[in-house]
C-alpha cells in the first residue's frame, strides 16, 4: 500500500504537469512552434529509426507562422522569473524585519511590545491587495517602479507573519535553556544567539517554508499595479489569443513550483531530524 501511495504521489503531479504543458502551452499557446526548430535535429533521427523499424510515417510538424512571437513567449516565462525574484526579495525583507521584531519582543518592554502588537495587528488585518494599493496609490504615488513598490508591500506583509513564527519558535524552547546559559555566564544576547535560536530554528522551518509558498502565490495580486509577473503576462497573452490557456498554464506552473518547494522543504526537514 505504501509503494502504491508513493508511486501515486510521484506520478500524479508528473502526469498533471505533462498534460497541462502539452494541452495548454505546446498546443493552445503554440509552444511547439517555438521549440520545434531547436529540438528537430534531435527528434528527426529518432523518428527515422522508429519509422524504419515499425514502418510508420511519424514526423515533427509545426506551423511556420505561430500565433505568438518568440518575444511573447520569452515575456511569458520572464514573468515567471519575475514572480520568483519578487517572492525571494519579499521573503528576505520579511525575514530581516520579522527577526528584528521578534527579538525586540523578547526584551519584555511593555510600551515597545504594545507598539509591536499594534503593527502586527495592522499589517495582518489588511488584505494584501489593499495594502498593495495603499503603497502604490498613496504612499509611493510618485514612484515609477511598481516592482519595488510590490516588493516593499509584500515584504512588510510577510514580516508580520514571520515575526509571529519566530516568536512562537523561541517560546517553544524550554525556559530552562536560557536559565542554564545565563548561569554559565553568557549574556542574554549570547544565550539567544548560541543556545535558544539554533534550537528554535528547527521548529520554525516548516512554518517559514509555508510562508514562502503562500507569498509565492500571493504575488499574483501585483498584476493589479501592472507588475509584469506571471499573472500579468497571462492576462496579456489571453487578450491576444482570446483563450484561457495562458491562465491555465500559469496554474500549472504555480502548482509545479509549489511541489518542488515542498519537496525541498521535506528534504531539509529529514536532514534536520537525523541530528535529533
Amino acid at each position: 500500500m505504501n509503494k502504491l501511495e508513493n508511486s501515486f504521489k510521484v506520478l500524479f503531479p508528473f502526469i498533471l504537469v505533462f498534460l497541462g504543458t502539452y494541452f495548454f502551452y505546446l498546443r493552445d499557446m503554440n509552444g511547439l512552434d517555438i521549440i520545434a526548430p531547436y529540438i528537430k535535429p534531435i527528434i528527426d533521427p529518432l523518428l527515422g529509426i522508429i519509422n524504419s523499424i515499425f514502418h510508420t510515417q511519424l514526423s515533427l510538424t509545426y506551423d511556420l507562422e505561430p500565433s505568438l512571437s518568440v518575444a511573447e513567449h520569452k515575456a511569458y516565462f520572464g514573468g515567471y522569473l519575475t514572480t520568483l525574484w519578487l517572492t525571494t526579495l519579499s521573503v528576505s525583507i520579511g525575514l530581516v524585519l520579522g527577526i528584528f521584531i521578534a527579538f525586540l519582543t523578547t526584551f519584555k518592554i511593555r510600551f515597545l511590545n504594545m507598539l509591536i502588537n499594534e503593527y502586527l495587528d495592522l499589517v495582518r488585518g489588511l488584505p494584501v491587495t489593499i495594502l498593495l494599493f495603499i503603497f502604490a496609490f498613496a504612499i509611493f504615488v510618485k514612484f515609477d517602479d511598481s516592482f519595488y513598490i510590490a516588493m516593499i508591500a509584500l515584504g512588510l506583509n510577510s514580516s508580520a507573519y514571520v515575526a509571529e513564527i519566530i516568536r512562537g519558535g523561541i517560546d517553544s524552547v524550554d525556559k530552562g535553556q536560557m536559565e542554564a546559559a545565563r548561569a554559565m555566564g553568557l549574556s542574554y544576547t549570547q544565550a539567544m544567539q548560541k543556545i535558544v535560536f539554533p534550537q528554535a530554528l528547527k521548529n520554525m522551518i516548516p512554518a517559514l517554508a509555508n510562508e514562502f509558498i503562500s507569498l509565492f502565490k500571493e504575488t499574483s495580486v501585483v498584476a493589479f499595479i501592472s507588475v509584469a509577473d506571471l499573472t500579468q503576462q497571462s492576462k496579456i497573452l489571453q487578450s491576444i489569443l482570446y483563450d484561457p490557456a495562458p491562465f491555465i498554464f500559469a496554474g500549472v506552473l504555480y502548482y509545479a513550483s509549489v511541489k518542488v518547494f515542498t519537496f525541498c522543504v521535506r528534504m531539509i526537514e529529514r536532514r534536520l531530524k537525523k541530528h535529533d
